[in-house]
């Protein structure tokens, strides 16, 4: 007891306390790992899943990520020090902007001032590189179909055509007749096309009923070279 009681044992105690903390502490930063690379937990995520990383942040050791991929936006934390994935979570959806295409008013109009004849069927066409309108036009003696650019409203292709056929037996009059003893209707186009063996005429015939078919009858024989159906 009287050990306890010495004027030097109570600084001496707190003397070696304070060398054992400091020592543990400087041990744990000693043993502590450096954080990766941030460029290198940026290539990891995009390697494992296909994405982008549009912001890498480190706070607490720990990576905060933002990051998409397949039209998705995701916030993702990474352990800093061992590059684990502590947590990935979709926040929401990347929506692709669509050009806005003309109206078909604003398309009537443009083939109005190029075109002498109507715009009387009109399509957008999607499937390619940038959307298109295909224009059938009526009443025009040149062109039977143009193909339109459906956001610059610029003419990419014309379909020429004839209304008559010069040397054919089979006047224009007769084809339509042979063509609607096929199929009653409304006549929406005839044109002439000239071949080596004489030319043929192409009738475009619409039925009370909806139907229409094209048909191509040879300008000498009369014969019905084929017949198509729209749908």
């Amino acid at each position: 007891m009287q050990f306890f009681k010495k004027s030097w044992f109570i600084p001496t105690l707190l003397t070696i306390v304070i060398l054992m903390a400091g020592g543990l502490y400087i041990g744990s930063l000693i043993n502590k790992k450096a954080p990766i690379a941030a460029d290198d937990i940026r290539s990891q995520l995009e390697s494992m899943y296909g994405g982008t990383v549009d912001q890498i942040v480190i706070e607490d050791d720990v990576y905060k990520v933002e990051m998409n991929r397949s039209g998705a936006s995701y916030s993702a934390e990474i352990d800093a020090a061992t590059g684990s994935v502590l947590s990935l979570v979709q926040t929401g959806e990347i929506k692709e902007e669509i050009p806005q295409v003309l109206s078909e008013t604003k398309l009537k109009e443009i083939i109005a001032r190029k075109y002498s004849g109507e715009a009387e069927r009109i399509s957008l066409n999607t499937s390619g590189k940038a959307p298109v309108y295909e224009v059938k036009l009526s009443k025009d003696p040149k062109f039977t179909k143009v193909t339109v650019d459906a956001i610059t409203g610029k003419t990419i292709s014309e379909k020429v055509k004839e209304t008559t056929g010069e040397n054919a037996l089979i006047t224009k009059e007769n084809a339509i007749a042979i063509a609607q003893g096929q199929l009653k209707g409304e006549i929406d186009d005839v044109s002439y096309e000239k071949t080596n063996d004489g030319g043929y005429y192409l009738i475009e015939i619409e039925a009370a009923d909806g139907r229409e078919g094209t048909f191509q009858i040879h300008a000498i024989s009369g014969k019905i070279i084929s017949v198509t159906w729209d749908d």
